[in-house]
Order: C-alpha cells, then structure tokens, then sequence
C-alpha cells in the first residue's frame, strides 16, 4: 500500500476529517480495487465530498446507473449540488436525455454557476440551438468567460460571423484561452489575417490542440512557400492536430 494511503488511513482512524477520503481517492487513481469501500466508509462517516470520486468510480467501472442512484440519494438529503453531476450521467452515461433533461432544469434553478454551460452543450447536441444561445448569453454577459466561448461557437455554427468572433474575442480577453484556436479560425475565413495570425500564434506558443494545423492554412493563405506550408502540415500530422487513415486526413479537435 501506498505510503500515502497509509498516512491517510491511519490519520482517518485518528479522527481527522477528509483523511478518509483523501485515502480513497488516491487508491482509485492508483487503481487499489478496495478504493470503492474506503470511499464508502468515508460516505458513511459523513464526508459527503466522497460522494462525488465514488460516483466517477463507479461510472468508470461501468456501473453509471449506480453512480445516479448514489447522487439521487444524496441529493434528497438536501445536498442540490449533485443535480448538475446527475444530469451529465444521464446524458453521457446513459443516454436517457429526458429524465438529463429534468436535472439540467433542477441544476440551473438552484444556480448552479457551470449548468448553463452544460445544458447548452446538451440542448446543441439535440439542435435546439436557441435554446442553447438563450442560457448562454445571459452568463456570457454575466462575465463567464465559458459561456463567452461557447456562445462565440454557437453563434459562429449558426452564421453569425462577426458576432460569433466577437464573444470568442471576449472570451480571450476575459482569460480563456482555449477560444484561441477557434477565433483564430474563424478570423481566417472571414478574411481577417492579421487578427487572426496573431491569435493562431498564441495559440501555438499555448501548444492548444489544432493550432498546428490552422497555422499550415495560415501560411498557405499568406502564399507561403510550398515547403514551407508542407513542413508545418507534417507538424500538425505528428502533433495530432490531423489524423491520416488511408490517404484521407480529418482534423481533430
């Protein structure tokens, strides 16, 4: 066993709060498969923040079903923060997107601050687009800057251009980084090359996925030498930015 564990276990049988579960979450990353009983002890114990590795145990494990039934429980003892977990399980896990449904509405009445992220995500994947826009432009102009982001890509699959680059632009400015690749993207084919050099640039020295591959297109937008252009697809190949399979290439991200 692991030092650490044991260290935690022995402070755990001393009283000290959280070292139970400190113990179980250490022995689920290292793949002990007595980790689901130390968490459960912890859960019994009353560290209610147990709950939360136990679930994605016993989802990783296969037993998604289990993981929703531990959080309902915990979620009738009054403990609402569970709503939003319940609903992705649902949605992802199981694909039960009604009954995902009823608890993405009970996460966002109870303000639950990452729900409207979410359920826009699950609200696009069933193409009710505005009912998407509708919960993520009240927090993109609350100042979240995910929902500056996925409001920016929602609005840019939608064709609204300059409106999607511009809550993208928010999105960056307000620290989220991870817009770069698709603002730098979406600046390219509105024509806007300096704008989006330099994001496709930032978003190489982040090392942010797809950005290889956008600074190829750059280059063959600017008329790069032949070379040169190939040299930086090769990059995006061997980064990953592209997946080649029998001569095609799809780009992933």
């Amino acid at each position: 066993m692991d030092v650490a564990v044991e260290l935690y276990l022995a402070a755990a049988d001393a009283g000290a709060p959280e070292a139970r579960r400190r113990a179980g979450e250490l022995m689920f990353a290292g793949g002990d498969e007595t980790a689901e009983a130390v968490l459960r002890q912890a859960l019994a114990e009353g560290d209610t923040e147990a709950a939360d590795a136990l679930s994605e145990l016993l989802e990783v494990t296969g037993r998604a079903e289990a993981a929703v039934d531990l959080l309902i429980d915990r979620h009738r003892l009054g403990e609402t923060r569970w709503a939003l977990p319940i609903a992705n399980l649902l949605a992802d896990a199981l694909d039960e997107p009604a009954a995902a449904e009823r608890w993405y509405v009970s996460a966002i009445e109870t303000g639950d601050p990452d729900a409207p992220n979410d359920f826009a995500a699950f609200l696009q994947d069933l193409d009710r687009a505005a009912e998407a826009e509708a919960l993520l432009r009240p927090a993109a102009e609350a100042g979240d800057e995910f929902a500056m982001a996925n409001l920016g890509r929602l609005l840019l699959n939608g064709d609204a251009v300059d409106d999607g680059i511009a809550w993208l632009t928010r999105a960056v400015e307000a620290g989220q980084e991870d817009a770069l690749v698709d603002l730098g993207d979406a600046e390219l084919d509105a024509g806007r090359t300096e704008a989006a050099r330099e994001h496709i640039r930032r978003a190489l020295d982040a090392d942010l996925a797809g950005s290889r591959l956008l600074y190829a297109h750059l280059l063959d937008r600017e008329g790069a030498a032949t070379s040169e252009v190939e040299a930086a697809y090769r990059a995006a190949v061997e980064a990953g930015d592209v997946e080649v399979d029998g001569g095609d290439a799809e780009v992933l991200g």
